[in-house]
């Protein structure tokens, strides 16, 4: 009888012991449980995976790597930006994105902008819209052709660097990155005198609409329906979209392009300093 005793407790103890190991494997794997396993402190792992390695030794750093390749932990990459205080995304609103004129001259800005993001570890998240101007885990928020109105809206409801491509803000707490018009009108002076007209896409706010124009004088700002109102005679333009137009091949243009490697240095300089809280002259950059 005793001997039957023993063997059924064997076996509930053996049944009791696989089912543990059975729910230790179904376990989801935490940053918990790997420090548990490793022997460590919660905040070491947090440390360790992201990449703060000097707060701990040799020893432990091989311990806990080790420990996440046995249990296959895959840390939640939000979670880490979280604890970094970092998403790794700098949003693009894109306010002027509706016509085939304004996308065609987004695209190369875009990839532009992208590809320089992306070198120093930035992933580039376009919006053309906004229900709300609450905007959730983003580093930066790069506003092209955004109304002020908005764009102070935008900066009341959300902590992070804000910058204005192709809009006049007039505060210069903002970095702000123009085409210099000063060097489009010598440009247009010195290919035709005083005979051409400038001709733009319409991919502007109307503030700096407007000091386009007091630059500039009389500017055709051309939607997909507006070709039918370009002046007559030479042309000025900075859209590389309306340089091969059927509908403007009799006309002679000269291009100074809005889209450079120089432009696209200067938003991620003003990102870069606009992160590092750095003190400078001047927010605005006319080039």
């Amino acid at each position: 009888m005793e001997e039957k005793a023993g063997k059924r407790e064997e076996l509930i103890e053996r049944v009791t012991k696989e089912a543990e190991n059975e729910t230790e494997k179904e376990r989801k794997v935490t940053i918990r449980r790997v420090a548990e396993k490793a022997g460590v402190s919660v905040t070491t792992v947090s440390f360790i995976l992201n990449g703060i390695t000097d707060k701990c030794s040799k020893e432990t750093l091989q311990k806990v790597l080790h420990t996440i390749n046995i249990l296959d932990y895959h840390p939640s990459r939000f979670a880490q930006c979280f604890a970094r205080g970092k998403s790794d995304n700098v949003i693009l609103l894109a306010d002027k994105h509706e016509t085939v004129l304004q996308q065609a001259e987004s695209f190369q800005f875009v990839r532009m902008l992208g590809k320089g993001l992306e070198k120093i570890g930035l992933n580039l998240v376009i919006r053309t819209y906004l229900e709300a101007v609450r905007i959730d885990r983003a580093d930066a928020i790069i506003c092209a052709g955004t109304e002020e109105e908005t764009f102070r809206k935008i900066a009341a409801e959300n902590f992070v660097p804000l910058l204005a491509v192709g809009s006049r803000i007039h505060d210069e707490l903002f970095f702000q990155v123009l085409q210099d018009f000063e060097k489009v009108m010598a440009a247009g002076k010195e290919a035709f005198g005083n005979d051409f007209s400038v001709v733009l896409v319409d991919m502007y706010s109307e503030s700096c609409k407007k000091e386009i124009r007091g630059i500039c004088g009389d500017v055709t700002f051309l939607s997909d329906h507006g070709l039918a109102n370009v002046p007559k005679g030479n042309i000025v333009t900075v859209n590389e979209s309306l340089m091969n137009l059927p509908e403007l091949s009799d006309r002679a243009k000269i291009l100074v392009p809005s889209v450079t490697e120089a432009r696209i240095d200067a938003v991620l300089d003003c990102y870069s300093k606009a992160v590092k809280r750095e003190t400078v002259s001047t927010h605005v950059v006319r080039l």
